[in-house]
């Protein structure tokens, strides 16, 4: 429960969203327990008049002590349908304002978690498994819903009920009311407990859904590969184990959901018996009515009905309370980059980048992954960022999109700090070729034009035969509008790329970058698509980073980075003329190239 709290609080802006939904509701829920109470009234006193032939008018309806018994039982009983009819109608009312309150939050802050973790960082999701992030997003969400309508609104409810019925049975005859109530603690003692456990094997079992989830996203996106090393039995294993653990716990909640039931049943028995057997004695001393003993017993066991709810629901909020745990994780976890309470969209670029004392830390720690960094790019240039693996090439790239901000130092564009631009501004002005190319499963018309909504034909076409993937998309038996599948597996490594450099082109941002971008290619391949970035660099200002010294070469300027550091620059010709570490790095390359 204090997790579901917790989400409560979370969630409560957009409760404030849907409010006249949630006053209706609660309106509703109100009606119901006004009509819950007058229920049992009419058989109280059909009974009183049956068991009592000299019946007194006085403690009788003033409006029907007059009326003929025919007329006087058939009013009551009307009376009863009545009540039981708006009841039914104000619950039905309930559960539909809460359903469209409740769904409409929850698919407000599902919207809001989706949203959140694609702001968080790359570091955030290498440590996470994104099958169990897919799990938080669809199948915790949707529990939450679920819980929202099929638990929180009866439990609340009753809730309503269950204080207002131990008010009137106090009001009625405060002596039995104590008694009837007296094996309330022990039913809180014996619900705590279990529920604890419920909740604990609840979040085991969420966890290890989650684990479920992620064996098999990570076995089907790298399908390929599981099938050429043989490891179907290794990631079937997986899991297995973890499905048959998945069933042990879900069998061990439903066992001690069932105790908890019995137990209350047991209680409940009790206090029954405590009542009939008191209530008697009260009835026969004239204390009580036959009636009021009736209606006493109705609301005995009216009084139980949440907790017996409470205990019928238990595994379910126990998991709807580890989902939103879960939830809550994500949801807390800070984002590195968040805009400024006074950034602004940037204005169209010209392509001037600075680098100004620049120190970065991924972990905020002793370890810096840049340091000292100075660096000019003037408009228009091509710079090749060059240097041994994990040097800090790609953590510099990251800054001047904004993936991170430096702890130190100011990255400037146009010779103004980026900060004071909303980042989703200042990366749709910069395109982007990587080494791995995001593909998604739609149309290639639509993979080279995303992100651009008024893109026409004309220039997706264009795009293209900059990136000469043109004439093979028409050989396409559906053209442009070929869909390329999931990560586009159903083109090379070759095609993919030169679809990436058609939507860079389509972009047609000041700034590009590219990233590794003809790594794993074939060399005619890699000629080819090296043409036509080239070509497209020509338009911009360029930072690319490689490991080939025949693409660095054709730069204007060649930065060596090696452990975080600057440690030379110039153009090919300057580096090559001393006994510089790019030249000794550039002949060893050749000389392994010869061999």
């Amino acid at each position: 429960m204090p997790k579901l709290i917790q989400f409560l609080k979370y969630v409560w802006p957009y409760i404030k969203q849907k409010k006249w939904l949630v006053i209706g509701a609660f309106t509703g829920l109100l009606g119901q327990t006004v009509l819950r109470l007058l229920e049992p009234w009419p058989l109280k006193f059909i009974i009183d008049r049956l068991v009592s032939p000299e019946f007194d008018s006085s403690s009788d309806l003033q409006f029907l002590a007059s009326f003929s018994l025919p007329t006087y039982f058939a009013a009551l009983a009307f009376a009863l349908v009545i009540i039981t009819m708006s009841r039914a109608f104000m619950t039905y009312v309930t559960t539909v304002l809460m359903a469209l309150a409740g769904n409409h939050v929850i698919i407000s802050l599902r919207e809001k978690l989706f949203s959140h973790l694609q702001g968080l960082s790359t570091v955030y999701h290498q440590k996470q498994r994104s099958g169990d992030l897919v799990v938080r997003i669809i199948s915790d969400m949707g529990l939450m819903k679920e819980v929202a309508v099929t638990a929180a609104v009866p439990l609340i409810g009753n809730s309503f009920i269950f204080f207002s019925i131990i008010g009137v049975m106090l009001w009625i005859n405060w002596q039995l009311a104590l008694i009837s109530l007296s094996t309330l603690p022990f039913l809180w003692l014996v619900t705590l407990k279990k529920s604890k456990s419920i909740h604990n094997v609840a979040r085991k079992n969420r966890q290890r859904e989650g684990v479920m989830a992620a064996a098999a996203s990570e076995s089907i996106n790298a399908i390929k590969s599981v099938q050429a090393l043989a490891l179907e039995n290794r990631f079937s294993s997986i899991f297995s184990d973890a499905n048959n653990k998945s069933l042990k716990e879900g069998v061990q909640g439903k066992r001690l959901a069932a105790g908890l039931q019995r137990s209350v049943e047991i209680l409940l028995a009790i206090s029954t018996a405590l009542v009939l057997w008191m209530g008697s004695l009260q009835v026969i001393e004239q204390i009580l009515t036959p009636g009021e003993l009736l209606v006493f017993i109705y609301y005995l066991r009216r009084v139980f009905r949440p907790i017996r709810d409470f205990t019928k629901y238990t595994a379910r909020l126990a998991k709807a309370s580890a989902a939103a745990e879960r939830i809550l994780k994500v949801l807390e976890h800070p984002r590195d980059i968040e805009n400024k309470p006074d950034a602004k969209p940037s204005p169209s670029f010209l392509g001037n980048i600075e680098f100004e004392e620049i120190q970065f830390s991924y972990l905020n720690d002793e370890t810096t992954n840049l340091r000292n960094i100075n660096l000019t790019i003037p408009e228009g240039k091509r710079v090749a960022i060059v240097g041994p693996s994990g040097s800090g090439k790609s953590t510099l790239i990251a800054l001047l999109m904004r993936l991170y901000d430096p702890q130190q130092g100011r990255v400037l564009i146009d010779d103004v700090d980026i900060r004071r631009y909303t980042f989703q501004s200042v990366r749709h002005q910069i395109s982007v070729v990587m080494q791995d190319t995001a593909l998604f499963a739609t149309s290639i018309s639509n993979n080279i034009s995303i992100g651009l909504d008024n893109s026409g034909q004309e220039q997706i076409i264009e795009a293209a035969k900059l990136a000469d993937i043109h004439e093979f998309i028409e050989s396409l038996p559906n053209g442009y509008d070929t869909d390329v599948g999931e990560r586009g597996v159903t083109l090379s490594v070759g095609q993919r790329q030169r679809i990436a450099i058609a939507r860079a082109a389509l972009r047609k941002s000041p700034i590009l970058i590219l990233d590794e971008p003809t790594t794993g290619l074939d060399p005619q391949t890699e000629y080819s698509v090296n043409q036509s970035l080239m070509k497209l660099a020509q338009t911009c200002t360029t930072l690319l980073i490689t490991h080939r010294k025949e693409i660095a070469q054709q730069c204007d300027h060649i930065v060596y980075l090696k452990h975080g550091e600057i440690i030379e620059q110039g153009s090919h010709e300057e580096l090559m003329s001393f006994n510089s570490c790019y030249a000794q790095q550039f002949y060893q390359s050749t000389s392994h190239g010869k061999e």
